[in-house]
């Protein structure tokens, strides 16, 4: 690892600590199952065939680390509250046609009260902004369509029919919860969606019809793509 602190001296903490994980966090070039319900085909198509995105920055960097510092404080409270939680970041894979997909889940939660059925767990926070966005929607994948496809591909690869998924308020701690039925067609046909995509010898048409179309902006692969 890059020790910084003896090289950038005239620096601010906060500006040492983002250089630190800019240094030391490697970029993914690969596509994970976690990833599979970005909605542009051709950015899952990059991802897949390990194209360089647009270097994530420092500050961004710690907001990852302090979801998964949040992730393990909540697993650690569920359990002291009488969840057992097992398999922690046990793998799910599924091939076609010599593409192999991968993803790690954050756990298999059981002792719900609603339910003696073991259920996936699946973990998430969020700013203020973005939770308050997932009280008005009122459900999970309504909020965050793109997550829909990664419990779902969880669930099936494993065998479960049930998830429970968390959603922690960075902000007030406030917690949001709800429980989701698999549903089979609809991932066996997004996985074949995905598979067929990025087998693909070109990548698939692009989802902004623009280069200064709003999304396209914030794309990791913008430079890639236009």
């Amino acid at each position: 690892m890059v020790n910084l602190a003896n090289e950038l001296n005239n620096l601010s903490i906060g500006s040492i600590l983002n250089a630190w994980y800019e240094a030391n966090c490697p970029a993914r070039h690969y596509l994970g199952l976690s990833s599979i319900g970005h909605p542009c085909l051709r950015w899952l198509w990059y991802a897949h065939k390990g194209f360089d995105q647009t270097a994530i920055e420092g500050q961004t960097l710690r907001l990852f680390e302090l979801g998964n510092i949040i992730e393990s404080a909540l697993k650690k409270d569920l359990r002291l509250a009488g969840f057992t939680i097992a398999d922690e970041q046990k793998e799910v894979d599924f091939t076609f046609n010599n593409i192999k997909l991968i993803g790690h889940i954050d756990g298999i939660i059981t002792s719900l009260l609603e339910s003696n059925k073991p259920h996936l767990l699946e973990i998430k926070t969020a700013n203020e902004k973005s939770f308050n966005e997932l009280k008005k929607a009122g459900s999970y994948e309504k909020w965050q369509p793109k997550y829909k496809s990664q419990i779902h591909a969880y669930m099936l690869g494993l065998g479960l029919d049930r998830c429970l998924v968390i959603v922690y308020n960075k902000n007030t701690s406030e917690i949001y919860s709800e429980r989701i039925k698999l549903d089979k067609n609809w991932i066996i046909n997004r996985l074949e969606t995905v598979f067929c995509a990025i087998g693909y010898h070109d990548p698939p048409e692009r989802l902004c019809p623009r280069a200064d179309w709003h999304e396209a902006k914030w794309c990791g692969f913008y430079g890639e793509c236009f």
